[in-house]
């Protein structure tokens, strides 16, 4: 390949597994620089995206490979320079936007019912053999944990996330806001954390995640966090009768300590079910009010002064007038067999 070929525009294209878009979105979704587009799409938007020739023609160069009949879904990235350079960050361009839309399954889906899809085909099967050490019984038996159902993009979706922040997140990715850049790259990696949390299926693993992201959100350098985290957390959903009932503040506080003996020892064992189901919860409201009101937090400091303020209220007992009105909140409720489950 010459040096003018290998520095032209070029399309970077890999299959999704397990991800549907449907016709309600268009069969498409962009995220960023990244396309994600239904496969019986990939035809008509050929044109629009610069794809030279029909896709029958491009599978006929590809020897023994239907390469457009592997997945449902495609996504695309535009590019222009040296493919073997590029490889790298395409792909990680790709996850990047796919724990994104995975981020999505954060208040949508119960964990329970958690789709895992990406570029890698996620397949984990295996076999089991039991003998009765007593007398001549045995059982053999093969088992698959891949989770089969796919994440499916479709009305029921769409109009779930009209009335949170996913879209507007999607609006924040790709437009200037007059937010401060560091604080916007903050709110991306922590949606995108999310995403990676979602899409776990180790319990330890997932509270970790959500615990830094809780930290990203509402801590700065200098922090004594097992204070900072449920003061500045109160401010956000401490108006919900939640708080007092259920004793979030304690919470809080005993899952900074469950993530520190974590980090620092390696003691996951008092790490629950629970304990990710909660910061799943507050990881979605901290985000939904955070992006919702963007105009009011366009930078962490402005989140620890609204903090400060809200605490100086609660201090000298006066009415409430910082919080705006229009925060919200919302939990999941999970039975004791949906719990066994996850």
């Amino acid at each position: 390949m010459s040096t003018i070929q290998k520095n032209s525009n070029w399309l970077y294209i890999s299959p999704v597994y397990h991800l549907e878009i449907s016709k309600d979105l268009k069969g498409e979704l962009s995220v960023g620089r990244v396309i994600f587009v239904e496969a019986n799409k990939l035809a008509r938007i050929r044109k629009r995206i610069g794809l030279p020739i029909v896709l029958s023609k491009i599978d006929k160069k590809i020897p023994d490979v239907n390469f457009f009949k592997e997945s449902k879904t495609f996504a695309i990235i535009q590019f222009k320079g040296v493919p073997e350079q590029k490889e790298f960050e395409c792909r990680e361009l790709i996850e990047n936007a796919i724990n994104l839309i995975s981020s999505s399954q954060l208040g949508y889906c119960a964990r329970d019912n958690n789709s895992q899809f990406g570029i890698i085909k996620t397949r984990g099967t295996g076999k089991r053999f039991f003998i009765n050490k007593n007398i001549f019984e045995a059982n053999l038996n093969s088992y698959s944990e891949n989770k089969v159902l796919p994440f499916r993009l479709d009305k029921r979706w769409k109009e779930f996330h009209k009335d949170f922040y996913f879209f507007d997140l999607l609006k924040l990715i790709s437009s200037n806001n007059k937010i401060q850049k560091k604080w916007k790259e903050t709110i991306i990696r922590a949606a995108t954390m999310s995403g990676k949390s979602m899409q776990s299926r180790d319990i330890e693993y997932s509270f970790l995640w959500n615990m830094i992201i809780v930290e990203m959100l509402l801590t700065e350098q200098g922090d004594k966090y097992s204070e900072s985290l449920p003061e500045r957390a109160e401010a956000f959903i401490g108006w919900v009768g939640y708080w007092e009932e259920n004793k979030f503040e304690e919470k809080i506080r005993s899952l900074y300590t469950k993530r520190s003996q974590f980090v620092h020892d390696g003691n996951s064992n008092n790490i629950t079910v629970e304990d990710v189901l909660f910061t799943d919860d507050l990881v979605f409201n901290l985000l939904w009010n955070i992006i919702k009101h963007i105009d009011l937090f366009p930078s962490k400091a402005s989140v620890i002064t609204f903090s400060e303020k809200v605490q100086a209220e609660k201090l000298l007992k006066v009415k409430p007038k910082v919080q705006p009105k229009t925060l919200k909140f919302m939990n999941r409720n999970y039975d004791i067999n949906r719990i066994k489950r996850i």
